[in-house]
């Protein structure tokens, strides 16, 4: 399932990619397989409106792929509070979490937003 979410993921970010390829910021990230550590290595530049904007629509690419491939027989995982969510918000708390967790580093960085979303965002009930 995972495998998944993530191809899809990454065929949904491909216009983003190329789009991104051309900056300067984004030729900091590797081709393929953008690992964890380089995806919060890029994502921390609070100042780099390419990386914000990239970081954003990366993980809103990788949680509306979630919720695209959803099995409606398996419950929910994730579930984002009714009245919304400050990307900014999730987007640094994200950086906090995968800094604590280096043992995600090296895995691809929609592997470790599908681990982090659950925890931040967990169903209830």
């Amino acid at each position: 399932m995972i495998q998944k979410i993530l191809a899809t993921a990454a065929l949904a970010l491909l216009p983003l990619s190329a789009t991104l390829a051309q900056s300067t910021t984004a030729q900091n990230l590797p081709r393929a397989d953008v690992s964890t550590e380089a995806m919060v290595a890029l994502c921390q530049s609070r100042t780099d409106l390419e990386a914000q904007t990239f970081c954003y629509g990366f993980g809103e690419g990788v949680y509306q792929t979630y919720e695209l491939n959803l099995d409606p027989k398996v419950p929910k995982t994730v579930c984002l509070p009714a009245a919304g969510v400050a990307r900014d918000v999730v987007l640094a708390e994200f950086i906090q979490w995968a800094l604590a967790n280096p043992q995600y580093n090296k895995d691809k960085a929609a592997a470790t937003v599908i681990r982090y979303l659950p925890i931040k965002f967990p169903c209830k009930g």
